[in-house]
């Protein structure tokens, strides 16, 4: 069981001294320095509101934008069109859109991939997940197909939608509660707030810890609030994630079937107004969260460190963060051999920077701002 050798690690905001410094200005290839001896090497610019990254088995990157388009990143940059053959439904409104992406675990030989998006429904949306095959010259999608749509809702906030398989082949598919739902976190019917478990056909594991039962058979855990952070670790078998808080309260967790992580019935935050959802944070029956961000950084994106040229930071997590009185950096969350956590370091603050997704491959550290014109990075070692 993953839990941190420190019992709960609260990180506090930092205190500014004599004022802020100005960011540094990049450098004449565009690239950014940071004083923690980190480099920030453009890829691409130009992308509107970047929110998901994958990288493809020749190095290419694929990436996301919310409004609607899937892009390639080529080694000569970013290609100007746009991938055809995405669904006409996406509902870029709000914090929705076109989210999150994951290849196939055989890719190398079916070229199948998985895009979470906001569905616009008329009337109500919801978080939906297709699955698509990429044609060779990765120009566009056939064989799209619909196989999960989450709980129909009246707001466009809230979507989640970040993807990782488990080993037998299942597809995990965090969610958020809409933000208006969060109540229905905590009851067992519908799908705000939740994980979910399916298979990428889209049929429901009968193993699944609500199957059979009057309860929707998807459920994986629950008493979410906005999963925006996602890996599972092969190595020590975890499936991690972190969500989005309210003003505070953001939370790394490690999940496990069946088990409830209390949103809204306990919290570390209040609302972006000040005013409390809770006085409990505690509470029998409910999951504590094995770091905690107060205030809050806003995370968005999270992956496993497995790129060698960062030797040192191998098996831990990155998690972007975006906005909030302590974001606009990376955090690395260190994990020793059975993932219990025993530190965490800022990374790239004084970029000044907010990232909205970050992965981690044997060829590289990317990273993906969360801007309107954003840009996608790969971090390396400055010389």
């Amino acid at each position: 069981m993953f839990r941190s050798s420190l019992s709960l690690i609260a990180i506090a905001a930092l205190s500014a001294c004599g004022g802020e410094a100005a960011a540094p200005a990049p450098d004449a290839e565009g690239a950014f320095v940071s004083s923690d001896g980190l480099k920030l090497i453009p890829l691409a610019d130009g992308l509107e509101f970047p929110w998901g990254l994958a990288e493809l088995p020749n190095g290419d990157l694929l990436v996301t934008e919310r409004e609607g388009r899937l892009r390639l990143i080529s080694s000569e940059g970013l290609v100007e069109a746009p991938l055809t053959g995405l669904p006409d439904d996406i509902l870029a409104e709000g914090q929705g859109g076109l989210l999150g992406i994951l290849l196939d675990p055989d890719f190398d030989t079916n070229r199948k991939l998985y895009l979470s998006y906001s569905k616009g429904m008329g009337e109500t949306n919801t978080t939906a997940v297709i699955s698509a095959t990429l044609n060779e010259d990765a120009s566009g999608l056939s064989d799209v197909t619909e196989i999960f749509a989450a709980s129909p809702r009246e707001t466009t906030f809230h979507y989640g939608s970040r993807m990782a398989f488990l080993p037998d082949g299942s597809l995990i598919v965090t969610l958020g509660e809409g933000y208006r739902y969060m109540e229905d976190s905590q009851t067992l019917d519908n799908l705000h707030g939740k994980i979910a478990r399916v298979m990428p056909d889209g049929s429901i594991p009968t193993d699944n810890p609500f199957a059979g039962t009057e309860n929707n058979p998807a459920i994986y855990s629950y008493g979410h609030r906005n999963v925006q952070g996602l890996v599972y670790d092969a190595d020590r078998d975890l499936l991690i994630a972190h969500e989005h808080g309210p003003k505070g309260g953001d939370e790394l967790n490690v999940i496990e079937p069946g088990l409830n992580y209390g949103w809204p019935t306990i919290t570390y935050g209040i609302n972006y107004d000040g005013t409390i959802i809770t006085d409990e944070t505690e509470a029998e029956g409910m999951e504590q969260p094995v770091v905690k961000w107060v205030p809050s950084i806003a995370p968005s994106g999270m992956a496993l460190v497995e790129t060698p040229e960062f030797a040192d930071w191998q098996g831990d997590l990155l998690v972007g963060a975006m906005n909030g009185p302590a974001g606009l950096k990376l955090v690395r969350v260190d994990l020793d051999e059975s993932g219990d956590v025993v530190g965490t370091e800022d990374l790239l603050e004084d970029l000044q920077i907010a990232y909205r997704d970050v992965i981690s491959t044997p060829n590289g550290i990317f990273v993906a701002t969360a801007d309107l014109d954003g840009a996608v990075y790969k971090v390396a070692l400055a010389e």
